[in-house]
C-alpha cells in the first residue's frame, strides 16, 4: 500500500530535476510500431527491416550525442536500458555508466513485457536484466522501468525482492512516494507525459518543457520536473538539439533545483521515511 509523506529536497531547494535517457531495442522478429514507416505503411506479416534500422538508431548514435550534450551542461542521468541493448551495445552502455550516469533496468527487450508475462518469467527477467547490467558495469541496478510502464501485480514485491529502490512504472502521483511490499520498500516515481516520442512536434518539446519548468517553479512546493528523452527519438539531430536547450534552462535556475538520479532521488525518500 503506498504511504503518502511530504518529501523536501536537500538544501531546501524548491524542485528536484531528474533526467531520464531511454536506450532501447526490440528482440529479433519485433519493432517499434509507432516508427514513421511502420506507422504510416504497415506490412502486415513482413519483416520491418526499415522499423527495425530505426529503433536500433539510439543505440549506434543517438546515446553517444545524448551523452556529449549532457556533459557539455555538466549534468547527471539516469539512463534506463534494456538488456539486450547492454548484449549487443556494451560500449554505450559502458560509456554512460563510466560518465557518472545512473544505469537502470528496463527489461531486456521493449516486447519483454511484464504484464504479458506470469510471475515466474516475470522474475526471470527481472533476475536476467540484473545480471547482464551489472556483469557489464559492476554495479548491480537499483531503478526499474517496464517498457510502457506496464508492471503487475507482483512487480513491486518481485523488485524489492531483487534489492531495486525504486520503479519507474507510477503515473498516479507528482511526487516520489514509498510503497510497501512483503519484500520491503520501493520507491515509485512517475515520469513526464512530455516524452519526446508523445509530443507532435520538436517545438512542442521544448515550448512544452519550458512552460513546465516554469509551472513547477511558480507552483507551491516541493515539486517535481523529469525530462524525459529515447535516444532512437530524441538523440536525433533536431530533437536533441530542443534537448540540449531544455538543459539550458536548467541550468538557469540550478539555485532552486536538486538535479539528481533516480537513484539518488529515491534514496533521499526512503532516508527520510518515517516507518
Amino acid at each position: 500500500m503506498p504511504i503518502d509523506e511530504p518529501v523536501r529536497w536537500p538544501g531546501e531547494k524548491k524542485i528536484a530535476i531528474m533526467i531520464t535517457a531511454a536506450v532501447e531495442l526490440w528482440s529479433p522478429g519485433h519493432w517499434p510500431v509507432y516508427a514513421p514507416m511502420a506507422a504510416a505503411w504497415p506490412l502486415p506479416g513482413a519483416h520491418d527491416a526499415h522499423s527495425v534500422s530505426w529503433s536500433e538508431y539510439g543505440a549506434t548514435t543517438g546515446v553517444w550525442r545524448l551523452l556529449e550534450i549532457l556533459h557539455a551542461h555538466g549534468m547527471p542521468a539516469t539512463f534506463g536500458v534494456n538488456g539486450l541493448v547492454a548484449e549487443r551495445f556494451p560500449d554505450a552502455v559502458r560509456a554512460a555508466h563510466d560518465a557518472g550516469h545512473e544505469i537502470a533496468a528496463h527489461s531486456y527487450a521493449q516486447d519483454v513485457i511484464p504484464a504479458l508475462l506470469d510471475v515466474s518469467a516475470e522474475r526471470a527477467n527481472i533476475r536476467r536484466c540484473t545480471s547482464i547490467l551489472e556483469g557489464l558495469t559492476g554495479v548491480r541496478p537499483t531503478g526499474w522501468m517496464s517498457p510502457r510502464a506496464s508492471g503487475t501485480a507482483h512487480t513491486p514485491e518481485l523488485l524489492a525482492e531483487a534489492g531495486y529502490l525504486w520503479s519507474g512504472d507510477y503515473n498516479d502521483r507528482e511526487l516520489p512516494r514509498v510503497l510497501t511490499t512483503p519484500a520491503g520498500s520501493l520507491v515509485s516515481i512517475m515520469h513526464s507525459e512530455l516524452s519526446d516520442v508523445r509530443v507532435a512536434s520538436p517545438q512542442g518539446y521544448l515550448d512544452g518543457h519550458a512552460d513546465l519548468l516554469r509551472h513547477v517553479l511558480d507552483a507551491p512546493g516541493p515539486g517535481v520536473f523529469n525530462l524525459t528523452v529515447h535516444a532512437h527519438v530524441g538523440g536525433r539531430p533536431l530533437l536533441s538539439g530542443m534537448f540540449d536547450r531544455i538543459l539550458g534552462l536548467i541550468e538557469r535556475v540550478r539555485a532552486d533545483a536538486w538535479i539528481a538520479t533516480h537513484r539518488q532521488v529515491a534514496e533521499h525518500v526512503l532516508a527520510h521515511h518515517l516507518p
